[in-house]
């Protein structure tokens, strides 16, 4: 494990390098286990992440996660040497632009756990690489949080969202894979069961034999770290992928997802079945707003197909069946779930690549036309973002 000398003055005497991408909480886990066990809110005080009179709530729903405030950042400076670089790369920050919003005079002070949940990202949500965890002794990544990254591409393994013994999803904060301690499963009918025995650090690697996949897995990693100027095509890109994705997340069926890995079908199938109904496919807000991660990969496999294609509007038929039946109930599902939250982004901030499905989407049916207005502001959108 490596120690962070930086030839600058700090505070502490001991300072564990971040690893690159590593998020914040993971760093503070391995700082408290440096410092002989501290509670996380007092090792978050003494590196200088919340400021004295700051309380558990900025650590955990607040501000302290997301933006580098340069007081933040003189205060880490200050006990633990770091880089401003090295803080930023920890925090939500490093997305804007790509998988985050771009710009806007109040970006800093919206930017909390709430407004990522617009963005279909939940900051609480983990996925781990169970050989990266390993291999680094129980740290994990910023960038595995987001639904964009599902596939491990140094061990071309998939990331695993919950416990595959008691079902357990793990949380950001709940979650410490550095102990590798055995964990409580959920709560049955009132009655909590006894402590799991899996360790965390010894969950199993499920490969990843999709090349359709793991192509998209490494497109969608370097659009996340695109450079400055590639931001706009970045951003762009992953709304286009969100809308598809609820697309498909609502009238899409296995049969869509030819040449994927059986793990992947599997899950997907089984959550279809579980929230099929005459009136189209009901999700809950939390299940919209984090599903499993293999239908999180199913579901942004098919969408790549679609924003991807020549000609998105053709393979979006094939898959909603939008000229069949435009007025199904999936599609009018879809709509409604546009509508409200925390989907209400997806048809806002999209380019005008999909522009054709969006609109036959929206306004299915012969004899309905998009109002100009309405539709517009994508192609408007798109122009500014590209100047800007």
């Amino acid at each position: 494990m490596s120690r962070l000398d930086l030839g600058l003055p700090r505070r502490l005497a001991l300072v564990v390098e971040p690893l690159p991408g590593e998020a914040l909480l993971s760093w503070l886990n391995i700082m408290s286990a440096e410092h002989g066990g501290l509670p996380r809110l007092r090792t978050a005080q003494i590196t200088g992440v919340l400021a004295g009179d700051e309380s558990r709530h900025a650590l955990g729903t607040g501000s302290a996660l997301y933006y580098p405030h340069a007081a933040k950042v003189a205060r880490m400076r200050a006990a633990a040497a770091l880089t401003e670089l090295q803080v930023t790369n920890m925090l939500w920050h490093r997305f804007r632009g790509t998988a985050l919003y771009p710009f806007g005079p109040q970006w800093v002070k919206e930017t909390s756990r709430t407004s990522l949940l617009k963005w279909w990202i939940d900051p609480n949500a983990l996925r781990l690489c169970p050989r990266c965890v390993d291999e680094s002794g129980g740290r994990w990544l910023l960038a595995w949080q987001l639904p964009w990254v599902f596939v491990c591409l140094t061990h071309r393994c998939y990331l695993v969202g919950a416990c595959p013994v008691c079902g357990r999803a793990f949380t950001a904060h709940g979650t410490n894979p550095l102990h590798g301690a055995p964990h409580y499963p959920p709560l049955v009918n009132g009655m909590r069961q006894r402590q799991c025995g899996a360790r965390l650090r010894e969950l199993p690697a499920v490969p990843a034999q999709d090349d359709e996949l793991l192509a998209l897995q490494q497109r969608l990693w370097d659009a996340l770290h695109a450079p400055a100027e590639g931001h706009a095509e970045s951003f762009g890109l992953f709304q286009d992928l969100w809308a598809m994705a609820c697309l498909a997340l609502f009238t899409a069926h296995p049969e869509d997802l030819s040449g994927a890995d059986t793990v992947v079908r599997e899950a997907f199938a089984a959550f279809c079945r579980t929230h099929d109904g005459a009136a189209g496919r009901r999700f809950t807000a939390s299940e919209l707003r984090t599903p499993p991660v293999l239908v999180q990969t199913a579901v942004i496999r098919t969408a790549a197909r679609i924003v991807f294609a020549e000609d998105p509007l053709a393979v979006a038929d094939t898959v909603a069946g939008l000229s069949r039946d435009p007025h199904s109930a999936a599609i009018i599902a879809l709509r409604k779930a546009w509508n409200v939250r925390p989907l209400f982004l997806v048809t806002r901030h999209t380019t005008a690549r999909i522009k054709a499905v969006m609109d036959v989407a929206d306004y299915s049916g012969s004899g309905h036309a998009p109002p100009p207005k309405r539709r517009s502001r994508t192609t408007t959108f798109a122009t500014d973002l590209g100047e800007r």
